[in-house]
């Protein structure tokens, strides 16, 4: 038998894991967004690692072209730039976007446990409301049957006595 402290318990279990479950999916969601930038930044240095031309927006409306024969500023880590030729920063971009597919699917593994013991966790907590729902109910009709019990003893008494007064009366 479950009492209500334990239920209180489940209960909390189950909210931290949504809780948790919730941070795991905006974490993917974040990387999502990364993964797309990338995606960009890789077909733009794969275009000039091909020698087309574009333009690069400032803002504003307003566009540099490109010339032919560019580098690019690439952040090496850390916060460290490094000069890089477009066909270099590509294959850096591309490893970049593979860690970050790793990292999703590691949060995807993480988000599809927790949703597991989410579930388990709120069938125990359903099975144990339900037992304990269960007891109360049978307790109630206990005490209906011993107040009825002792209603009908109390009748059986007066009606015993007939025509004589009685303490109750």
């Amino acid at each position: 038998m479950v009492d209500s402290n334990e239920l209180q318990r489940m209960a909390r279990l189950v909210d931290m894991n949504r809780q948790r479950l919730e941070e795991i999916e905006h974490q993917i969601e974040r990387i999502e967004a990364v993964q797309l930038e990338h995606d960009d930044t890789k077909q733009a240095l794969n275009a000039l690692s091909k020698g087309q031309g574009g333009h690069i927006p400032l803002g504003a409306g307003v566009m540099v072209p490109i010339p032919n024969q560019t580098t690019t500023i690439v952040d090496l880590g850390s916060g460290i730039f490094g000069e890089r030729t477009p066909e270099d920063a590509e294959k850096l971009v591309s490893k970049r976007l593979t860690d970050l597919v790793e990292l999703k699917s590691q949060f995807e593994a993480d988000a599809a446990t927790l949703t597991q013991r989410i579930e388990e966790l709120a069938s125990s907590f359903e099975k144990a409301a339900k037992q304990i729902s269960e007891a109360q109910q049978t307790s109630k009709e206990v005490e209906e049957d011993t107040e009825e019990n002792t209603t009908s003893i109390s009748k059986r008494r007066r009606r015993k006595m007939g025509g004589e007064l009685t303490l109750d009366d």
